[in-house]
Protein backbone atom coordinates (compact mmCIF):
# COMPACT_ATOMS: atom_id res chain seq x y z
CA UNK A 1 0.00 0.00 0.00
CA UNK A 2 2.78 2.40 0.80
CA UNK A 3 4.70 1.84 -2.24
CA UNK A 4 1.19 2.30 -4.41
CA UNK A 5 0.59 5.77 -2.56
CA UNK A 6 4.45 6.63 -3.21
CA UNK A 7 3.90 5.97 -6.77
CA UNK A 8 0.93 8.42 -7.48
CA UNK A 9 1.46 11.73 -8.22
CA UNK A 10 0.74 14.92 -5.73
CA UNK A 11 -2.60 15.56 -7.72
CA UNK A 12 -3.76 12.43 -7.17
CA UNK A 13 -2.68 12.13 -3.46
CA UNK A 14 -4.04 16.08 -2.89
CA UNK A 15 -7.84 14.42 -4.56
CA UNK A 16 -7.56 11.29 -2.04
CA UNK A 17 -7.27 13.26 1.13
CA UNK A 18 -9.80 15.75 0.13
CA UNK A 19 -11.95 13.29 -0.49
CA UNK A 20 -11.76 10.78 1.84
CA UNK A 21 -11.67 13.63 4.60
CA UNK A 22 -14.70 15.03 3.47
CA UNK A 23 -16.24 11.55 3.27
CA UNK A 24 -15.40 10.34 6.63
CA UNK A 25 -16.81 14.12 7.68
CA UNK A 26 -19.76 13.80 6.14
CA UNK A 27 -20.61 9.83 7.43
CA UNK A 28 -20.17 11.77 10.70
CA UNK A 29 -22.58 14.09 10.40
CA UNK A 30 -25.06 11.72 8.41
CA UNK A 31 -24.71 9.47 11.33
CA UNK A 32 -24.83 12.13 13.83
CA UNK A 33 -27.96 13.49 11.75
CA UNK A 34 -29.89 10.52 11.96
CA UNK A 35 -29.45 10.07 15.43
CA UNK A 36 -30.83 13.76 16.28
CA UNK A 37 -33.31 13.17 14.49
CA UNK A 38 -34.57 10.25 15.96
CA UNK A 39 -34.36 11.62 19.12
CA UNK A 40 -35.72 14.56 18.18
CA UNK A 41 -38.50 13.70 16.14
CA UNK A 42 -39.71 11.08 18.87
CA UNK A 43 -39.13 13.71 21.70
CA UNK A 44 -41.53 15.98 19.53
CA UNK A 45 -44.31 13.31 19.16
CA UNK A 46 -44.32 12.49 22.56
CA UNK A 47 -44.91 15.93 23.65
CA UNK A 48 -47.50 16.40 20.94
CA UNK A 49 -49.25 13.50 23.14
CA UNK A 50 -49.21 14.84 26.16
CA UNK A 51 -50.24 18.05 25.22
CA UNK A 52 -53.65 15.96 24.48
CA UNK A 53 -53.85 14.66 27.95
CA UNK A 54 -54.99 18.33 29.29
CA UNK A 55 -58.56 16.25 29.77
CA UNK A 56 -57.45 13.93 32.08
CA UNK A 57 -54.81 16.11 33.75
CA UNK A 58 -58.34 18.17 34.96
CA UNK A 59 -60.46 14.50 35.56
CA UNK A 60 -57.45 13.64 38.18
CA UNK A 61 -57.07 17.00 39.92
CA UNK A 62 -61.17 16.92 40.59
CA UNK A 63 -61.23 13.58 42.22
CA UNK A 64 -58.08 14.55 44.30
CA UNK A 65 -59.55 14.30 48.05
CA UNK A 66 -56.55 16.10 50.41
CA UNK A 67 -57.89 13.45 53.13
CA UNK A 68 -56.63 10.94 51.05
CA UNK A 69 -53.80 11.53 48.71
CA UNK A 70 -52.50 9.23 45.80
CA UNK A 71 -55.89 8.25 44.64
CA UNK A 72 -56.78 5.07 46.39
CA UNK A 73 -59.48 4.20 44.21
CA UNK A 74 -57.56 4.19 40.98
CA UNK A 75 -54.47 2.18 42.94
CA UNK A 76 -56.75 -0.39 43.95
CA UNK A 77 -58.86 -0.53 40.54
CA UNK A 78 -56.54 -0.18 37.65
CA UNK A 79 -59.61 -0.37 35.19
CA UNK A 80 -61.08 2.56 36.29
CA UNK A 81 -58.06 4.66 35.29
CA UNK A 82 -57.72 2.97 31.95
CA UNK A 83 -61.23 4.02 31.78
CA UNK A 84 -61.26 7.88 32.53
CA UNK A 85 -58.01 7.93 30.05
CA UNK A 86 -60.05 6.64 27.52
CA UNK A 87 -62.89 8.88 27.84
CA UNK A 88 -60.40 11.86 28.20
CA UNK A 89 -58.76 10.65 24.74
CA UNK A 90 -60.12 10.18 21.16
CA UNK A 91 -60.49 6.45 20.93
CA UNK A 92 -59.36 6.64 17.16
CA UNK A 93 -55.60 7.73 18.96
CA UNK A 94 -53.89 10.26 21.09
CA UNK A 95 -53.16 12.22 18.15
CA UNK A 96 -56.62 11.85 15.89
CA UNK A 97 -59.98 14.36 16.55
CA UNK A 98 -62.43 12.74 18.32
CA UNK A 99 -65.06 11.20 15.86
CA UNK A 100 -68.62 12.45 15.48
CA UNK A 101 -71.55 9.99 17.48
CA UNK A 102 -73.95 11.21 14.61
CA UNK A 103 -74.98 7.97 12.74
CA UNK A 104 -71.62 6.46 14.47
CA UNK A 105 -74.02 3.20 15.98
CA UNK A 106 -75.73 2.50 12.71
CA UNK A 107 -72.48 2.21 10.49
CA UNK A 108 -70.86 0.10 12.71
CA UNK A 109 -74.01 -2.43 12.85
CA UNK A 110 -73.79 -2.02 8.78
CA UNK A 111 -69.70 -2.47 8.85
CA UNK A 112 -70.88 -5.97 11.46
CA UNK A 113 -73.22 -6.87 9.48
CA UNK A 114 -71.65 -7.24 5.85
CA UNK A 115 -68.52 -8.70 7.81
CA UNK A 116 -66.04 -5.70 7.11
CA UNK A 117 -65.30 -4.45 10.48
CA UNK A 118 -62.53 -6.95 13.03
CA UNK A 119 -63.43 -6.98 16.32
CA UNK A 120 -61.80 -3.93 18.18
CA UNK A 121 -58.43 -4.34 20.37
CA UNK A 122 -59.25 -4.40 24.28
CA UNK A 123 -56.29 -1.43 24.81
CA UNK A 124 -56.60 0.42 21.53
CA UNK A 125 -54.47 3.46 22.53
CA UNK A 126 -52.11 0.85 24.59
CA UNK A 127 -53.05 2.36 27.79
CA UNK A 128 -52.17 -0.13 30.05
CA UNK A 129 -47.98 0.11 28.43
CA UNK A 130 -47.74 3.68 27.94
CA UNK A 131 -49.32 5.92 30.63
CA UNK A 132 -48.93 5.85 34.58
CA UNK A 133 -49.52 8.05 37.58
CA UNK A 134 -46.68 9.44 39.75
CA UNK A 135 -46.84 10.84 43.05
CA UNK A 136 -45.27 14.35 44.33
CA UNK A 137 -41.73 12.64 44.52
CA UNK A 138 -41.90 10.51 41.16
CA UNK A 139 -42.52 7.26 43.12
CA UNK A 140 -45.11 4.76 40.74
CA UNK A 141 -48.93 5.03 41.79
CA UNK A 142 -50.79 3.08 39.12
CA UNK A 143 -50.58 2.52 35.46
CA UNK A 144 -48.01 1.16 33.45
CA UNK A 145 -44.94 0.35 34.82
CA UNK A 146 -41.73 1.25 32.95
CA UNK A 147 -38.03 3.27 33.46
CA UNK A 148 -39.37 7.37 33.71
CA UNK A 149 -36.17 7.54 31.90
CA UNK A 150 -38.37 6.51 28.65
CA UNK A 151 -41.12 8.84 29.16
CA UNK A 152 -42.42 12.00 29.40
CA UNK A 153 -43.65 14.13 32.36
CA UNK A 154 -46.47 16.21 33.28
CA UNK A 155 -47.67 18.38 36.22
CA UNK A 156 -50.73 17.42 37.71
CA UNK A 157 -52.09 20.54 39.95
CA UNK A 158 -54.65 21.76 42.19
CA UNK A 159 -55.30 25.68 43.41
CA UNK A 160 -54.83 25.86 47.58
CA UNK A 161 -56.51 28.13 49.68
CA UNK A 162 -54.08 31.30 48.60
CA UNK A 163 -54.98 30.22 44.87
CA UNK A 164 -51.60 28.94 44.00
CA UNK A 165 -50.89 26.15 42.17
CA UNK A 166 -50.39 23.13 44.53
CA UNK A 167 -48.48 20.13 42.68
CA UNK A 168 -50.66 16.46 43.58
CA UNK A 169 -47.98 14.16 41.28
CA UNK A 170 -47.42 13.75 37.71
CA UNK A 171 -48.76 12.12 34.75
CA UNK A 172 -46.12 10.07 32.57
CA UNK A 173 -46.28 8.75 29.13
CA UNK A 174 -44.28 6.70 27.55
CA UNK A 175 -42.17 7.56 24.71
CA UNK A 176 -43.34 5.62 21.13
CA UNK A 177 -42.26 2.74 20.67
CA UNK A 178 -39.67 1.82 23.37
CA UNK A 179 -40.56 -1.93 23.80
CA UNK A 180 -44.05 -1.86 24.24
CA UNK A 181 -45.14 -5.55 24.86
CA UNK A 182 -47.97 -7.51 25.00
CA UNK A 183 -51.33 -8.71 22.99
CA UNK A 184 -52.09 -5.04 22.84
CA UNK A 185 -49.41 -3.65 20.85
CA UNK A 186 -51.13 -4.16 17.34
CA UNK A 187 -53.69 -1.01 18.16
CA UNK A 188 -53.21 2.36 17.84
CA UNK A 189 -49.50 2.73 19.33
CA UNK A 190 -48.56 0.22 17.13
CA UNK A 191 -49.93 1.90 13.88
CA UNK A 192 -48.45 5.11 15.29
CA UNK A 193 -44.82 3.76 15.90
CA UNK A 194 -45.28 2.61 11.81
CA UNK A 195 -45.98 5.83 10.99
CA UNK A 196 -43.48 7.72 12.82
CA UNK A 197 -40.88 4.89 11.33
CA UNK A 198 -41.67 5.49 8.02
CA UNK A 199 -41.46 9.22 7.98
CA UNK A 200 -38.33 8.79 9.99
CA UNK A 201 -37.28 6.51 7.31
CA UNK A 202 -37.93 8.80 4.58
CA UNK A 203 -35.99 11.31 5.81
CA UNK A 204 -33.26 9.37 6.48
CA UNK A 205 -33.32 8.54 2.64
CA UNK A 206 -33.65 12.08 1.88
CA UNK A 207 -30.64 12.49 3.78
CA UNK A 208 -28.35 9.67 2.03
CA UNK A 209 -29.70 10.88 -1.41
CA UNK A 210 -28.09 14.14 -0.35
CA UNK A 211 -25.08 12.50 1.17
CA UNK A 212 -24.28 11.30 -2.18
CA UNK A 213 -24.89 14.07 -4.08
CA UNK A 214 -22.26 16.56 -1.76
CA UNK A 215 -19.61 13.58 -2.16
CA UNK A 216 -20.08 14.06 -5.98
CA UNK A 217 -20.34 17.73 -5.92
CA UNK A 218 -16.96 17.22 -2.93
CA UNK A 219 -15.08 15.26 -5.72
CA UNK A 220 -15.62 17.34 -8.52
CA UNK A 221 -14.15 19.88 -6.33
CA UNK A 222 -11.59 17.88 -5.25
CA UNK A 223 -10.48 17.26 -8.75
CA UNK A 224 -10.68 21.29 -9.40
CA UNK A 225 -8.37 21.72 -6.39
CA UNK A 226 -6.15 19.69 -7.16
CA UNK A 227 -5.55 20.36 -11.02
CA UNK A 228 -5.17 24.54 -9.46
CA UNK A 229 -2.77 23.38 -7.18
CA UNK A 230 -0.76 21.00 -9.58
CA UNK A 231 -0.36 23.64 -12.59
CA UNK A 232 2.39 25.36 -11.14
CA UNK A 233 4.14 22.63 -9.66
CA UNK A 234 3.87 20.88 -13.21
CA UNK A 235 5.42 24.13 -14.72
CA UNK A 236 7.90 24.01 -11.95
CA UNK A 237 8.73 20.20 -12.71
CA UNK A 238 8.94 20.88 -16.97
CA UNK A 239 10.88 24.53 -15.66
CA UNK A 240 13.01 22.10 -13.75
CA UNK A 241 14.04 19.84 -16.55
CA UNK A 242 14.65 22.37 -19.17
CA UNK A 243 17.12 24.29 -16.43
CA UNK A 244 19.15 20.58 -16.46
CA UNK A 245 19.52 20.78 -19.77
CA UNK A 246 21.24 24.26 -20.03
CA UNK A 247 18.32 26.62 -20.83
CA UNK A 248 19.41 29.10 -18.37
CA UNK A 249 17.78 32.00 -19.45
CA UNK A 250 14.51 30.45 -19.15
CA UNK A 251 12.24 32.10 -16.92
CA UNK A 252 9.01 31.19 -15.23
CA UNK A 253 5.99 33.41 -15.35
CA UNK A 254 4.72 34.49 -11.74
CA UNK A 255 1.15 34.08 -11.14
CA UNK A 256 0.25 34.77 -7.69
CA UNK A 257 1.78 35.88 -4.39
CA UNK A 258 1.43 32.72 -2.29
CA UNK A 259 3.96 29.94 -1.75
CA UNK A 260 3.95 29.11 -5.11
CA UNK A 261 4.85 32.21 -6.32
CA UNK A 262 7.89 32.75 -3.90
CA UNK A 263 8.70 29.08 -5.44
CA UNK A 264 8.59 30.71 -8.85
CA UNK A 265 10.66 33.55 -7.86
CA UNK A 266 13.11 31.57 -6.52
CA UNK A 267 13.58 29.31 -9.71
CA UNK A 268 13.86 32.40 -11.94
CA UNK A 269 16.37 33.44 -9.22
CA UNK A 270 18.08 30.42 -9.64
CA UNK A 271 18.22 30.37 -13.21
CA UNK A 272 19.65 33.51 -13.02
CA UNK A 273 22.69 33.05 -10.87
CA UNK A 274 23.04 29.54 -13.31
CA UNK A 275 23.23 32.31 -16.41
CA UNK A 276 25.48 34.92 -14.88
CA UNK A 277 28.04 31.37 -13.44
CA UNK A 278 28.01 30.06 -16.71
CA UNK A 279 28.73 33.51 -18.44
CA UNK A 280 31.43 33.88 -15.83
CA UNK A 281 32.78 30.81 -16.60
CA UNK A 282 32.76 31.12 -20.14
CA UNK A 283 34.57 34.51 -19.07
CA UNK A 284 37.18 32.60 -17.42
CA UNK A 285 37.76 30.05 -19.68
CA UNK A 286 38.61 32.94 -22.32
CA UNK A 287 40.67 34.74 -20.02
CA UNK A 288 42.64 32.21 -18.62
CA UNK A 289 43.05 30.94 -22.50
CA UNK A 290 43.92 34.48 -23.25
CA UNK A 291 46.49 35.28 -20.09
CA UNK A 292 48.05 31.30 -21.08
CA UNK A 293 48.71 32.20 -24.22
CA UNK A 294 50.95 35.48 -24.42
CA UNK A 295 53.80 34.19 -21.95
CA UNK A 296 53.80 30.48 -24.12
CA UNK A 297 53.97 32.35 -27.19
CA UNK A 298 56.93 34.10 -26.37
CA UNK A 299 58.28 30.99 -24.88
CA UNK A 300 57.73 29.44 -28.47
CA UNK A 301 59.60 32.33 -30.49
CA UNK A 302 62.71 32.16 -28.50
CA UNK A 303 62.49 27.90 -28.59
CA UNK A 304 62.07 28.53 -32.09
CA UNK A 305 64.68 31.24 -33.06
CA UNK A 306 67.32 29.36 -31.15
CA UNK A 307 66.04 26.06 -32.82
CA UNK A 308 66.16 28.61 -36.71
CA UNK A 309 70.19 29.76 -35.29
CA UNK A 310 68.53 33.36 -35.29
CA UNK A 311 69.22 33.73 -31.80
CA UNK A 312 72.06 32.25 -29.62
CA UNK A 313 71.81 30.59 -26.39
CA UNK A 314 73.38 33.61 -24.29
CA UNK A 315 72.70 35.23 -20.97
CA UNK A 316 70.01 37.75 -22.75
CA UNK A 317 67.67 34.73 -24.58
CA UNK A 318 67.74 32.70 -21.46
CA UNK A 319 66.65 35.84 -18.84
CA UNK A 320 63.86 36.05 -21.47
CA UNK A 321 63.25 32.40 -21.58
CA UNK A 322 63.24 32.67 -17.68
CA UNK A 323 61.04 35.53 -17.52
CA UNK A 324 58.31 34.18 -19.61
CA UNK A 325 58.56 30.79 -17.37
CA UNK A 326 58.59 32.26 -14.38
CA UNK A 327 55.43 34.68 -14.90
CA UNK A 328 53.81 31.28 -16.41
CA UNK A 329 54.22 29.83 -13.59
CA UNK A 330 53.29 32.40 -11.35
CA UNK A 331 49.91 32.68 -13.45
CA UNK A 332 49.57 28.88 -12.96
CA UNK A 333 49.97 29.10 -9.14
CA UNK A 334 47.42 32.08 -8.99
CA UNK A 335 44.85 30.64 -11.16
CA UNK A 336 45.36 27.34 -8.66
CA UNK A 337 44.54 29.74 -5.43
CA UNK A 338 41.35 31.01 -7.39
CA UNK A 339 40.01 26.67 -7.96
CA UNK A 340 40.78 26.53 -4.31
CA UNK A 341 39.16 29.48 -3.13
CA UNK A 342 35.48 28.15 -5.22
CA UNK A 343 36.18 24.85 -3.78
CA UNK A 344 36.31 26.28 0.03
CA UNK A 345 40.29 25.23 0.42
CA UNK A 346 41.63 28.52 0.41
CA UNK A 347 41.62 29.14 3.99
CA UNK A 348 42.77 25.84 5.66
CA UNK A 349 44.08 26.62 9.23
CA UNK A 350 43.08 28.70 11.96
CA UNK A 351 45.13 30.23 14.45
CA UNK A 352 45.35 33.45 16.70
CA UNK A 353 47.67 35.88 15.31
CA UNK A 354 49.13 39.43 15.86
CA UNK A 355 47.67 41.72 12.83
CA UNK A 356 50.06 44.53 13.50
CA UNK A 357 53.05 42.17 14.01
CA UNK A 358 52.34 40.63 10.36
CA UNK A 359 51.96 43.67 9.06
CA UNK A 360 54.92 45.53 10.06
CA UNK A 361 57.04 41.87 8.69
CA UNK A 362 55.15 42.54 5.36
CA UNK A 363 56.35 46.11 5.31
CA UNK A 364 59.72 45.00 6.39
CA UNK A 365 59.66 42.22 3.25
CA UNK A 366 58.53 44.99 1.18
CA UNK A 367 61.03 47.88 2.15
CA UNK A 368 64.01 47.13 -0.24
CA UNK A 369 62.35 46.66 -3.52
CA UNK A 370 60.42 50.33 -2.47
CA UNK A 371 63.17 51.76 -1.59
CA UNK A 372 64.78 50.63 -5.33
CA UNK A 373 61.53 52.59 -6.68
CA UNK A 374 62.25 56.06 -4.67
CA UNK A 375 59.39 55.26 -2.63
CA UNK A 376 59.37 55.64 0.89
CA UNK A 377 57.25 52.93 3.17
CA UNK A 378 55.41 54.37 6.02
CA UNK A 379 54.02 52.48 8.88
CA UNK A 380 51.02 53.43 11.61
CA UNK A 381 50.77 49.64 13.96
CA UNK A 382 48.59 49.81 16.94
CA UNK A 383 50.16 46.75 18.90
CA UNK A 384 48.75 44.43 19.15
CA UNK A 385 45.83 42.96 18.10
CA UNK A 386 45.25 39.66 18.37
CA UNK A 387 42.96 38.08 15.46
CA UNK A 388 41.94 34.49 14.35
CA UNK A 389 42.94 34.06 11.05
CA UNK A 390 45.22 32.19 8.56
CA UNK A 391 48.41 33.10 8.81
CA UNK A 392 49.83 31.88 5.47
CA UNK A 393 46.81 33.75 3.98
CA UNK A 394 46.76 36.87 5.68
CA UNK A 395 50.43 37.08 5.19
CA UNK A 396 50.05 36.76 1.13
CA UNK A 397 46.94 39.48 1.41
CA UNK A 398 49.40 41.84 2.75
CA UNK A 399 52.16 40.77 0.45
CA UNK A 400 49.96 41.15 -2.15
CA UNK A 401 48.31 44.93 -1.21
CA UNK A 402 51.76 45.96 -0.34
CA UNK A 403 52.50 44.64 -3.94
CA UNK A 404 50.17 46.30 -5.46
CA UNK A 405 50.82 49.85 -4.01
CA UNK A 406 54.28 49.55 -4.91
CA UNK A 407 53.38 48.51 -8.83
CA UNK A 408 50.82 51.58 -9.35
CA UNK A 409 52.81 54.17 -7.44
CA UNK A 410 55.38 56.36 -9.21
CA UNK A 411 58.53 57.88 -7.62
CA UNK A 412 59.14 60.19 -5.72
CA UNK A 413 56.08 58.91 -3.32
CA UNK A 414 55.44 57.31 -0.30
CA UNK A 415 52.69 54.39 0.76
CA UNK A 416 51.54 54.08 4.34
CA UNK A 417 49.93 50.83 5.88
CA UNK A 418 48.25 51.25 9.40
CA UNK A 419 46.57 49.12 11.83
CA UNK A 420 43.68 49.73 14.50
CA UNK A 421 40.75 47.97 16.22
CA UNK A 422 37.13 48.45 14.44
CA UNK A 423 33.87 46.64 14.60
CA UNK A 424 32.48 44.94 11.94
CA UNK A 425 28.83 44.02 11.76
CA UNK A 426 28.54 44.45 16.06
CA UNK A 427 31.76 42.37 15.98
CA UNK A 428 35.70 43.28 17.46
CA UNK A 429 37.71 43.98 14.05
CA UNK A 430 40.69 44.82 12.92
CA UNK A 431 40.71 47.87 9.86
CA UNK A 432 44.40 47.49 7.80
CA UNK A 433 44.79 50.17 5.42
CA UNK A 434 47.43 50.71 2.83
CA UNK A 435 47.41 54.26 1.30
CA UNK A 436 49.41 55.70 -1.34
CA UNK A 437 50.42 59.41 -3.27
CA UNK A 438 49.86 58.54 -6.48
CA UNK A 439 47.06 59.82 -8.52
CA UNK A 440 43.58 57.75 -7.70
CA UNK A 441 42.50 55.04 -10.92
CA UNK A 442 39.28 56.77 -12.57
CA UNK A 443 35.66 55.78 -10.99
CA UNK A 444 34.95 52.96 -13.46
CA UNK A 445 38.14 51.59 -12.93
CA UNK A 446 37.48 51.58 -9.04
CA UNK A 447 34.55 49.44 -9.49
CA UNK A 448 36.95 46.81 -11.46
CA UNK A 449 40.31 46.53 -9.42
CA UNK A 450 38.82 43.34 -7.78
CA UNK A 451 38.23 41.24 -11.49
CA UNK A 452 39.96 38.80 -12.36
CA UNK A 453 42.34 39.49 -14.94
CA UNK A 454 41.58 43.15 -14.64
CA UNK A 455 44.30 45.92 -15.36
CA UNK A 456 44.21 49.07 -15.25
CA UNK A 457 46.10 51.36 -18.37
CA UNK A 458 45.11 54.97 -17.16
CA UNK A 459 47.01 58.22 -16.15
CA UNK A 460 47.58 55.78 -13.02
CA UNK A 461 50.01 53.68 -14.54
CA UNK A 462 51.78 56.42 -16.55
CA UNK A 463 55.72 56.45 -15.75
CA UNK A 464 55.72 53.01 -13.46
CA UNK A 465 57.53 50.11 -14.48
CA UNK A 466 55.51 47.52 -16.16
CA UNK A 467 56.52 44.25 -14.14
CA UNK A 468 53.83 41.56 -16.38
CA UNK A 469 51.37 40.97 -13.45
CA UNK A 470 48.87 37.97 -13.88
CA UNK A 471 46.02 40.51 -13.28
CA UNK A 472 44.55 38.00 -10.39
CA UNK A 473 46.14 39.91 -7.35
CA UNK A 474 43.53 41.55 -5.92
CA UNK A 475 40.88 39.14 -7.03
CA UNK A 476 42.65 36.64 -4.74
CA UNK A 477 43.03 38.85 -2.13
CA UNK A 478 39.28 39.51 -2.34
CA UNK A 479 38.58 35.75 -1.75
CA UNK A 480 40.69 35.71 1.07
CA UNK A 481 39.33 38.22 2.99
CA UNK A 482 35.81 36.58 2.26
CA UNK A 483 36.79 33.38 3.77
CA UNK A 484 37.87 35.26 6.76
CA UNK A 485 34.41 36.77 6.99
CA UNK A 486 36.05 40.42 6.49
CA UNK A 487 35.64 43.58 3.83
CA UNK A 488 37.73 44.83 1.25
CA UNK A 489 37.06 48.08 -0.45
CA UNK A 490 38.99 50.43 -2.56
CA UNK A 491 38.56 54.39 -1.88
CA UNK A 492 40.26 57.56 -2.35
CA UNK A 493 43.34 58.13 0.07
CA UNK A 494 43.89 61.40 1.13
CA UNK A 495 47.26 60.99 0.18
CA UNK A 496 46.04 61.92 -3.43
CA UNK A 497 45.98 58.07 -4.26
CA UNK A 498 44.20 55.14 -3.56
CA UNK A 499 43.54 53.67 -0.20
CA UNK A 500 42.95 49.71 0.09
CA UNK A 501 40.52 49.03 3.36
CA UNK A 502 40.47 45.84 4.70
CA UNK A 503 38.02 44.61 7.80
CA UNK A 504 38.69 41.66 9.51
CA UNK A 505 36.88 40.22 12.61
CA UNK A 506 39.25 38.89 15.57
CA UNK A 507 36.82 35.80 16.30
CA UNK A 508 36.57 32.76 13.76
CA UNK A 509 32.49 32.67 12.99
CA UNK A 510 30.82 29.55 14.22
CA UNK A 511 30.39 27.12 11.33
Amino acid sequence: MQNIWSKLSIGKKLFIAIVVTVGVVIVFISVLITLIMRAGFTQYILQAELDRFDQVIIDLAERYDPAQPNWPDFQNNRRAFNALVRNAIPPGGINRPRPKLNGQARVKGEQRAKGQLRAPVRDPLSIGQRVAVLDTDKAFLFGAEFDLDDGGLRDITILDEAGNDQLIGYIILRKPGSNNRGANNGGANARQNGATEIFLNDQIKSLGITLVLAMLLSAIAAYLLARQFTRPVNHLVSGTQRLALGEYDLRLQKTSEDEFGNLVAQFNLLAEQLEANEKAERQWMSDTSHELQTPLAVLRAEIEALQDGIRQPDEKTLSTLHQSVTRLSGLVKDISQLSHAREGRLVATWTTEDISVMAAQAAQKASGLTQEAGLDLQTDLKDPIMAECDHMRIGQLLDNILTNARHYTSSPSFIKISTKTSQLNGQDAVTIRVDDSNSKPSDEAMGKLFDRFYREDASRTRGVKKTGGSGLGLAICKLIVEAHNGTILAEESPMGGLAMVIQLPLMRAKE
